[in-house]
């Protein structure tokens, strides 16, 4: 649950941000705009000055958010969730702050209908952009709006409150519109990450042997023809060990099969903490019969690790009924470095005779392909 929730917010945090690179330029450019089109920089400096410092800091903030995020994303959430939450609810402020002074300052009066025009639109614009965060969907329309909405109803006159009314309605629709945003959006990456989970599920359900919960006989075949191709490509050994229990079918008829099974997943979990590489496979190839790939691994390493097995089969405590029960296994191994040109059956075919010599040697041992030829 805690890796499907961090899953969640790390998913959230990547759209938020990539939502959101495109929102500061639009303020820039519209704040400029106005600006050099109003000639705000000679009539208004210290105006033009104060707000032009502000967006620049603002900028430069979610440009280090971006640039850090790209370097770490998958580190610090939660911090780096607040940071960009933090940085667009201060642009968020700012601008409603200066819609507010332009509406207060008779001077600005041949802006009102502009900010009356732009604010709204900015508002609703990045509310529903952003409404994956609860945080902005909720506080941006209101940080911005609601100090113009104030300055409205301050003015007293009919044309500031039928404006301040219009503004409030507005700001009610931005929720409702945000939320069903919102909404939408978490419901459609649950869903994504849930389908995700359940395709990697059966996946593994259909490459699993249900008993053992090694790597079934088809998993097997589909990695063998993997590292085939890729230690042809790079000229390097392929070793196979085929290992089979030895007598099983006698302790199955003398103690049952609920007691081989049990035999078969102790078995089958000591061969597998004999392998360490990631690329070792280990697979359930039939009945009592298992099977193990070893790329880039020698005659010296493949013998080194059948003996290890063989000790560990055979070191099995197994009790029955309060009658302590002996197991052991026989062992082929072979090796080969692969060739496009050779058909990949007969490696395992080496193996299966070694084995088969193995157990017609007395069993409870490991034979190596060449020294059948011997």
């Amino acid at each position: 649950m805690t890796r499907y929730h961090e899953q969640l917010h790390i998913h959230a945090l990547n759209d938020l941000t990539n939502r959101a690179k495109s929102g500061l330029l639009v303020y820039l450019c519209t704040w400029f705009i106005l600006s050099f089109n109003y000639k705000f920089n000679i009539h208004h400096p210290d105006f033009f000055i104060f707000n032009s410092c502000i967006l620049v800091a603002i900028m430069l903030s979610r440009f280090s958010h971006y640039v850090v995020f790209v370097k770490q994303r998958y580190s610090n959430v939660q911090f780096m969730h607040q940071w960009l939450v933090a940085s667009i609810l201060l642009s968020g402020i700012h601008w409603g702050g200066m819609a507010a002074w332009v509406f207060h300052n008779p001077e600005l009066d041949y802006l009102r209908h502009i900010m009356l025009i732009i604010t709204p639109a900015f508002a609703l614009g990045a509310a529903c952009t952003l409404s994956i965060s609860t945080e902005i969907r909720m506080l941006y329309p209101t940080l911005m709006l609601a100090p113009l909405i104030t300055i409205l109803i301050n003015q007293g006159d009919t044309e500031g409150v039928t404006f301040a009314m219009l503004t409030s309605i507005c700001l009610m629709y931005i929720f409702s519109a945000s939320k069903a945003s919102h909404n939408d959006y978490w419901a459609a990456i649950t869903n994504h990450l849930v389908a995700e989970e359940r395709a990697e599920l059966m996946e593994k359900l259909s490459t699993t042997d249900t008993l053992t919960q090694l790597n079934n006989r088809m998993f097997f075949d589909t990695e063998y023809t993997k590292e085939w191709k890729r230690c042809s490509r790079i000229n390097c050994p392929l070793s196979i060990l085929m290992l089979d229990l030895d007598f099983f079918k006698e302790l199955n008829d003398t103690y049952g099969h609920l007691f081989g099974d049990e035999c078969l997943r102790k078995v089958a979990n000591v061969i597998k903490n004999e392998v360490a590489r990631p690329t070792d496979c280990v697979s359930r190839y039939g009945g009592e019969e298992f099977i193990v790939l070893l790329p880039n691994t020698n005659q010296k390493g493949t013998s080194k690790i059948a003996n290890k097995m063989l000790l560990a089969v055979s070191s099995l405590q197994l009790e029955c009924d309060g009658v302590k029960v002996s197991l052991t296994c026989s062992i082929g191994g072979a090796s080969a470095i692969p060739d496009f040109k050779k058909a990949r059956a007969n490696l395992i075919k080496q193996a299966d005779t070694a084995l088969y010599y193995a157990k017609n040697q007395g069993r409870n041992r490991y034979t190596y392909f060449q020294d059948t030829l011997e």
